[in-house]
């Protein structure tokens, strides 16, 4: 039986081991998917032992390590070097990593076709907001601005900009057509948040509880849950193992439905 898991610092209440056992057994595949939590302490130490095992197969990398596994990888595919970030890992004859955040978010707007020229704003500058900038970049959109509380530079794929300041985001909020929450809170004060137009989707990559504290806020405005790009990038995950999509079906959503409210 091959072993996968999830590394991460706060893996014990991830929904990957639900979701990819599920597919496991529904196309039965001998493995057995489980979670790793570690500190930044003993983050290379768990990880050396568990990938020099013979029974592992592949694995997942969630917050705060996804920059921290590139050096523990033999090769990465073109979008993880453009992004700077993996977040699955597979391993046979070399320790392979590739990044299904990017795509995994942009799957989980796809009914929204949101016109390249619309205004999206991204909340936060961890591994997954760069994956999702990187995202809306490579399709072309113009008008995508990262706000985070300290200054950073994102550097992708020889695109340079700066994180804009929270204290400047109320000239963006009114006319918003996105606003994707990707931090662990609601970054937004009182004021910033009524400031958000009606017509504004907002988004947020937490999925537990599905209704986050950001999202609470937004009562008339159309909502994108954490729990979809959770799993469009596990499908892409499991077919970077395993060669072929899984089907996301009624069964799954309402066993994941029932852990997340």
């Amino acid at each position: 039986m091959k072993n996968y898991f999830v590394i991460g610092s706060r893996t014990s209440k991830s929904l990957s081991p639900a979701i990819f056992n599920y597919w496991f057994k529904k196309y039965n595949i001998s493995a057995k998917y489980s979670f790793l939590e570690v500190d930044k302490k003993n983050f290379d130490q768990v990880l050396l032992k568990s990938i020099n095992k013979k029974n592992i197969a592949g694995f997942n990398v969630t917050v705060p390590f996804k920059k921290d596994i590139l050096k523990h990888l033999n090769t990465t595919n073109i979008h993880a070097k453009k992004i700077g970030a993996v977040n699955c890992v597979k391993i046979d004859k070399k320790n392979r990593g590739t990044n299904t955040d990017w795509a995994g978010y942009l799957k989980s707007i796809k009914g929204l076709k949101i016109n390249k020229t619309k205004k999206i704003l991204i909340l936060g500058c961890g591994g997954a907001a760069q994956a999702i900038f990187y995202g809306f970049l490579s399709r072309g959109y113009k008008n995508v601005y990262v706000f985070n509380r300290s200054k950073k530079t994102i550097n992708i794929n020889g695109f340079k900009t700066f994180t804009k300041k929270y204290s400047s985001i109320d000239r963006y909020l009114k006319k918003a057509d996105l606003i994707i929450n990707t931090t662990p809170t609601n970054p937004l004060n009182k004021h910033q948040t009524k400031n958000v137009g009606e017509q504004a989707v907002v988004s947020d990559i937490v999925y537990i509880p599905k209704q986050t504290n950001f999202l609470k806020n937004f009562k008339k405005n159309r909502k994108i849950y954490g729990i979809s790009m959770l799993i469009e990038q596990a499908v892409l995950s499991f077919r970077f193992w395993f060669g072929f999509s899984p089907i996301v079906d009624d069964v799954l959503i309402k066993k994941l439905n029932l852990k997340i409210k």
